[in-house]
């Protein structure tokens, strides 16, 4: 059975509620983590695991360099392994306006005092043996990596509970007791529990959530499909970006990517994403021996999905709401995984002292003020059929 109480109630156990929660019960505070489902158990577990100091999103950029600082000694704070290799990251382009983005995105690097190095594509051919000949040049970020994302959940999980935070899973959230301008409990269907500080972080389900507490967060859910080859020969150490994938090759040698369109859905607050079932996992496929045919004959042996949560701009909503004035939305708008040890420190500065020492500027919900119920259907994120 849950607590009755706690300083402060995380709301999801994925990474973003994790590492929240971890950085709340190193600050010493008493923290219990409540899931309708396991840990890791959406997006966080079943992503490409990528890490890296996104340039694509200029907001973003304090949080992501920060992360990639934290991710470096991550699982000596831990003491778990997330099996982090910080290698670097390369995006390759294949298409003129492939590389057009590229030296954009090189452009923002250097303005920002973020390392990142043109390659030509004899050095890419060094970098990844066997990637296609189409390339016509990349864009290394030595800073980058890439980790094991269940690893990586179950180590923020584990780290938590060394320091005494509570977790409980397959526990739904049915409801928000306010008293005033406060939540004093958060309803559970294994009891209520009494709390200072509430933190939602519930991925997909976050503007569900925040309904509960008659707040609109505009977040769109969309399900994601990542496939994993049989074990290769050693190939590349580093995380890869090209021809419409992301992924990495594990320690134990799969290739493991992920990309394509958002297959926009709806979620409830008590169910979680069923199995890979649409044609997405071929295209993954196709366009993963495209990129890199010198292994396209490796069988893939297993696929997972799982329901990310994206924002109208694609960034994360990270604020203390003003109603009720203790409760923090957190959703990090597909980005979640590689900014986690940033959330998780910004998260717990946030409910310690009413500020962030990293600029999260940008990142409020006010920008949002002007949206109403029906955004979704005027930017056409809506489900569709889905196609044998």
């Amino acid at each position: 059975m849950p607590a009755e109480s706690a300083d402060v109630v995380v709301i999801g156990a994925g990474v973003s509620g994790l590492s929240s929660a971890y950085f709340l019960a190193r600050a010493g505070r008493d923290v219990v983590v409540v899931d309708k489902g396991i840990v890791g158990g959406e997006a966080s577990g079943r992503n490409g695991g990528m890490v890296s100091e996104r340039v694509d999103e200029p907001l973003l950029i304090p949080m992501a360099v920060e992360a990639t600082e934290l991710w470096a000694t991550l699982d000596e704070e831990l003491g778990h392994p997330t099996e982090f290799v910080q290698e670097g990251r390369l995006q390759v382009a294949v298409t003129e306006k492939d590389m057009g983005d590229l030296l954009a995105e090189r452009d923002v690097a250097m303005r920002h005092g973020i390392d990142a190095a043109l390659v030509e594509p004899s050095e890419i051919r060094d970098m990844i043996p066997g990637i296609t000949e189409r390339t016509l040049g990349g864009l290394f970020f030595p800073n980058g990596g890439h980790a094991n994302t269940q690893l990586t959940v179950q180590a923020y999980a584990w780290a938590l509970q060394d320091l005494g935070g509570r977790l409980y899973q397959n526990t739904t959230v049915t409801g928000l007791r306010i008293v005033d301008d406060r939540v004093t409990s958060v309803e559970t269907t294994a009891g209520a529990i009494a709390a200072d500080v509430v933190v939602g972080a519930a991925g997909p389900q976050t503007g569900l959530l925040a309904e509960l507490a008659g707040v609109h967060v505009p977040v769109a859910p969309a399900r994601v499909e990542i496939l994993a080859t049989a074990p290769v020969e050693p190939r590349f150490p580093i995380a890869l970006v090209g021809n419409g994938l992301y992924g990495h090759q594990a320690v134990r040698g799969n290739l493991i990517f992920g990309g394509g369109a958002h297959e926009w859905t709806d979620v409830d607050l008590t169910t979680s994403p069923g199995k890979p079932n649409t044609p997405l996992i071929r295209n993954i496929a196709r366009r993963l021996a495209e990129l890199l045919p010198g292994a396209a004959d490796a069988p893939v042996i297993r696929s997972w999905a799982g329901v990310v949560e994206q924002a109208p701009d694609y960034r994360p909503i990270i604020d203390i709401l003003d109603y009720p004035s203790n409760y923090v939305v957190v959703t990090a708008s597909a980005h979640g995984f590689g900014i986690s040890p940033a959330t998780g420190k910004v998260v717990s500065e946030l409910v310690l002292h009413g500020e962030s020492s990293i600029d999260i500027r940008g990142l409020g919900l006010n920008r949002f003020a002007d949206y109403g119920p029906d955004w979704r259907e005027k930017r056409g994120w809506i489900p569709s059929p889905l196609r044998y």
